[in-house]
């Protein structure tokens, strides 16, 4: 069956999704489902129970929506990226500590099972529009070969999954581009919901701080997060540190003017609260970038909407920082920006580039995935981070894990999308798809502070990437009169038209 097949099937599950009975598609109630299994051992005091249950249960829902309902799909896994984390910290309150969880590699697997539908339709990737993919990918396939034979192959797998499933779910959003308009809604509301609960549990964090994250950041002793105390600590709310629930934050934030619903002020106030309180200052800017250059690039009255989404914000901050230890607390970060020669981190990571570099630009062969960042445990018998698991800038990162010949396929490759991206080829004015690119330039450009095109935070810049990819498509093909009439359109070809436009 090809791709075309494929997706007008999927168009045609646009309409109400029922069963021959009436009843809702099993598609449909699967993620519920999942959530509920997942909450019932945690209340029973039984969450170790999760360590089967979560993957097992995550793996099916996935397969059940990965080919029939992409949009689904693709909701479904940003909603593990959001919790994931906290459904770990509870596994390990619950049933003690654990170095290593199954948990945690949850994400990774669903996500890679959107390599089951490229590899059914690698041909596509010959096209001009996502070309750019392959060289990525070959990229990161040599960096894996290599660090095989220098960390292992369970670390390097481990590694893989972290650089390899966020393009993959980049491409798999762009090739369904025929389906984006209901791959936008299914993004935008688990987006406005997850930020509600993501921002607002992050507030819970900072003024209770809840046992099993106490507890969690006590057995991991990342002391740069604060204390595990209230008040004293710098919010990760559902995620792992401060750092990827920020660049989450934004995300969600650059997404929030296209979305719809009486949730959204919530939504925006809450996730502003957690953003300010974790104190994440190369977020902030990130923040400021991707509102500025949406006042360039939003099309008319919607630039007016942006304004007034950001001045609700603004206001909406006020009661938090009008709390005096966070007032100060925040001001404080905000005035290191003038004073960046007296900050303690911004001296550290200068002193980590001159240190660096030369070896960074010098590594040819590269040392190869594994060897870097958290897939060190995988490489220690003790299962402790190694040496190199802490690495502060994801320009000199590349170079160096990835060798010469796999940089050069990935930078190739990134600037080959990116720019496919930004032009416009004509496409209808489309407000999501430049809230969707400004996310992902967002988190491209953060790359000087920290490794962004990995982990969840990389799953924001390929997966929007893709997005915009998929909405200048679906604009062009439009434009052109080329969506088929009806889901099942005989008309409906797999046209090298569309996939190059």
């Amino acid at each position: 069956m090809t791709l075309a097949a494929n997706l007008a099937n999927g168009l045609a599950a646009t309409g109400p999704e029922r069963s021959h009975h009436g009843l809702p598609s099993l598609g449909r109630l699967a993620a519920p489902v999942f959530w509920f299994l997942v909450a019932m051992p945690v209340l029973m005091g039984k969450a170790g129970l999760l360590e089967i249950i979560f993957p097992v249960g995550a793996l099916a829902v996935g397969a059940l929506t990965v080919t029939r309902d992409p949009a689904r799909f693709a909701a479904f896994t940003w909603w593990l990226w959001f919790l994931t984390p906290e459904v770990r910290r509870l596994v390990d309150y619950q049933a003690g500590w654990s170095v290593i969880s199954p948990v945690m590699v949850t994400p990774f697997a669903v996500g890679a099972m959107s390599w089951l539908v490229i590899a059914h339709h690698l041909p596509m990737l010959r096209y001009r529009a996502y070309f750019g993919f392959v060289p990525v990918m070959l990229g990161i396939l040599y960096a894996y070969l290599n660090g095989i034979t220098q960390a292992g192959a369970a670390a390097a797998t481990f590694a893989l999954l972290n650089w390899l499933v966020p393009v993959t779910l980049g491409l798999y959003v762009a090739l369904h581009w025929p389906l984006y308009p209901r791959m936008r809604d299914a993004v935008l509301r688990a987006f406005v919901l997850g930020l509600t609960l993501v921002g607002g549990y992050g507030l819970i964090q900072y003024f209770v701080m809840p046992a099993w994250d106490a507890r969690w950041l006590i057995n991991v002793g990342m002391t740069n997060q604060g204390m595990p105390l209230p008040m004293q600590v710098r919010v990760f709310s559902t995620l792992n540190s401060s750092g990827p629930l920020a660049f989450l934050l934004v995300t969600g934030l650059v997404l929030l003017p296209t979305a719809r619903g009486v949730l959204v002020p919530l939504a925006g106030a809450l996730a502003l609260g957690s953003l300010l309180l974790s104190l994440v200052r190369a977020a902030w800017l990130a923040g400021l970038f991707a509102f500025g250059w949406l006042l360039l690039t939003m099309p008319g009255r919607h630039r007016l909407r942006l304004i007034a989404v950001g001045l609700t914000l603004a206001l909406c901050s006020l009661p938090l920082l009008s709390v005096p230890m966070i007032g100060q607390a925040i001001a404080s970060r905000f005035d290191s920006l003038n004073s960046m020669e007296n900050d303690r981190s911004y001296q550290e990571r200068q002193e980590f580039y001159d240190r660096f570099l030369i070896q960074a630009l010098t590594e040819v062969r590269g040392a190869g995935l594994g060897t870097i960042d958290t897939a060190t445990k995988l490489t220690n018998e003790d299962g402790q981070l190694g040496a190199m698991a802490f690495f502060d800038s994801g320009l000199l990162r590349v170079p160096y894990e990835l060798g010469w010949p796999g940089t050069l396929g990935y930078v190739a490759g990134i600037i080959a999308l990116t720019v496919g991206m930004l032009r416009r080829g004509g496409a209808p004015p489309d407000p999501f798809a430049r809230c969707a690119e400004a996310a992902a330039l967002t988190i491209l450009g953060c790359m000087v502070f920290e490794h962004t095109l990995v982990k969840v935070t990389g799953v924001g810049f390929w997966f929007f990437l893709g997005m915009a990819m998929a909405a200048k498509n679906h604009g062009l093909a439009g434009r052109r009169n080329a969506l088929p009439s009806t889901p099942t359109s005989p008309h409906f070809r797999e046209d090298k038209r569309w996939t190059e436009a």
